[in-house]
């Protein structure tokens, strides 16, 4: 019997874009040899999601030529539209709003699409072929642009979650609204990639669930939004006021072990992990601002690691995609409340 998927994804980008710096810098390049050593103790072959300025720092190309060598991780896409080229500006000040990539002019988002990639692979010569959008943002031509360069996987979704009222651009409607997206992963529907669909692309959630009274509620009681009364609707999301990440911030190690025994009772095939470059970098992100605080954070991951690893295989986005895209139609989809 196949053991269900670890999948860890790690953003690789800028230094501690949250606050939004006119001038990017890129010193957490310096801080995954680190944490590649803690992914090799564990066997763990993350999926590093590269954004444009790290594809050309020089300290993340050597570090990305070994892990392609070594077959130690996949290099894949992580679009940021405001530091990607062909540079078209959208807003007064693109790295302040950071918009979303579909605010772009669809040629531009398209064009920019093929600038990362060919950046990626020239820099790794190895094919580009799992994505994720800055900011968690697609919609359908997004999902079509990446369709037609090749993508295989996306895992830009997060299910349970609305990002409407984030803004991008002044002005605009704001980030996608995922809260009835699936939750399990779908071949994906290009006209509406919240639907699954017969297209050669896969979505793969992040793990993102909805918390009652303090517990990861489980999967059989959200997968009622599967009846379609709008009543049941508005009476799980009463319930589910709050989600919880398989995302370290610090201060949540007791919920993600509760989503682990939660994917493991529920049977699920997978969990997604995710990381971004600048929690390694001490002051690089909001979560982690002092040495001790990144200490703990490589604590709270051994621990994680330590529990995932008994039950859940890693394995990076395209071998999970491989090993799906056998049976993945016959599946029912599994949507959020």
């Amino acid at each position: 019997m196949t053991m269900p998927s670890l999948l860890v994804t790690v953003c690789v980008e800028g230094d501690n874009l949250q606050t939004r710096p006119a001038i990017i810098t890129t010193r957490n390049g310096e801080m995954l040899d680190r944490v590649q050593g803690l992914f090799q103790q564990y066997r763990i072959r993350p999926t590093w999601l590269t954004s444009y300025e790290m594809a050309v720092c020089p300290c993340f190309q050597e570090f990305g030529a070994s892990v392609v060598q070594r077959q130690s991780g996949e290099i894949g896409a992580h679009l940021h539209g405001w530091t990607c080229p062909p540079h078209y500006m959208v807003s007064e000040d693109d790295c302040f709003y950071q918009p979303y990539g579909f605010e772009w002019p669809q040629t531009v988002l398209r064009d920019k699409i093929n600038y990362l990639t060919d950046a990626l692979e020239d820099a790794f010569q190895t094919p580009i072929t799992t994505h994720r959008a800055g900011r968690w943002g697609i919609d359908s031509h997004y999902i079509k642009c990446l369709h037609d360069r090749g993508y295989r996987v996306d895992c830009s979704v997060t299910p349970f979650v609305s990002w409407r009222k984030v803004p991008g651009v002044p002005g605009g409607r704001g980030g996608s609204d995922y809260l009835n997206a699936p939750y399990q992963h779908y071949l994906m529907d290009l006209e509406d990639p919240l639907l699954p669909g017969n297209s050669s692309m896969m979505q793969v959630p992040v793990s993102v669930r909805p918390v009652h009274r303090n517990r990861i509620a489980h999967a059989s009681v959200y997968a009622l939004q599967r009846m379609s009364l709008n009543y049941v609707q508005r009476a799980t999301r009463r319930l589910f006021p709050s989600v919880i990440w398989l995302r370290p911030n610090g201060r949540n190690l007791v919920s993600m072990m509760q989503l682990i025994d939660e994917a493991e009772v529920a049977q699920q095939d997978y969990v997604q992990l995710v990381l971004n470059s600048s929690d390694f970098l001490m002051s690089g992100n909001a979560r982690f601002q002092t040495e001790r605080e990144v200490h703990e954070l490589y604590e709270d991951l051994e621990q994680l690691f330590e529990r995932i690893t008994r039950k859940f295989h890693s394995r990076t986005m395209s071998e999970f995609y491989d090993l799906h895209t056998q049976d993945v139609t016959s599946r029912e989809p599994v949507f959020s409340s």
